[in-house]
């Protein structure tokens, strides 16, 4: 597969100086979730940063409607070709950073169960990369997970308390946000005493790790 051709299924990026491996984002305001916690006071998702960026850079706003509309279109029509187009990527993408981690959704989140589905099949095509999918649709991975959908071992996915301030929510790996100050729960993200920066951070990536404490800012 040329990079071209698996770009026109799926845009995959690679990650910048303060996240590590690679990233896959889509259109923030597209949140089944997160559009309606978008409205509500206190919330998480009430000064989401992805739609800060929609509005102030158009060529991403752009970039980020049109991987969510690649994505929806070819999960429901032909999701092996979306799946392959994103294993490539992914995996050419580690190769050249030295970098064996990838993140779904550094805007966006989950659209349905068959998303998941796919999302899982990339990672089981690209067994040496770990996987973090932080996502506030619990419904769909509830539903996924009835339904005996498997999680494969080197994909951790993270559901998010909708809340400031909230505990975890009931599941396996879980994401809480807190204010400064404030009571966190498990793991405390270091990034904001290193520059907003994963540094050499991996605790998102690592399922022994079960909830990891945001700051607010």
């Amino acid at each position: 597969m040329l990079v071209k051709e698996a770009k026109e299924s799926a845009n995959i990026s690679k990650g910048n100086s303060k996240m590590p491996g690679s990233t896959f984002a889509t259109d923030s305001f597209a949140c089944r979730v997160g559009s309606k916690l978008a409205k509500l006071k206190g919330s998480v998702c009430e000064s989401c940063y992805a739609r800060r960026i929609q509005k102030m850079r158009p060529s991403v706003n752009i970039g980020w409607k049109a991987n969510y509309e690649k994505a929806t279109r070819l999960i429901a029509s032909a999701p092996e070709k979306w799946i392959a187009a994103c294993a490539f990527q992914i995996n050419r993408i580690a190769k050249q950073t030295g970098e064996n981690y990838h993140r779904w959704f550094d805007s966006g989140d989950l659209d349905s169960v068959g998303m998941l589905k796919a999302i899982c099949a990339v990672a089981e095509q690209t067994p040496t990369i770990k996987h973090w999918l932080p996502t506030r649709e619990i419904g769909i991975v509830s539903t996924y997970a009835r339904a005996g959908g498997i999680v494969p071992n080197n994909l951790v996915i993270r559901v998010s308390s909708p809340m400031i301030g909230d505990k975890p929510l009931s599941w396996e790996n879980t994401s809480t946000v807190h204010r400064k100050g404030q009571e966190s729960y498990g793991h405390k993200c270091p990034a904001p005493t290193q520059g907003n920066n994963c540094g050499d951070c991996r605790a998102c990536w690592n399922p022994a790790v079960k909830n990891i404490s945001y700051t607010k800012h």
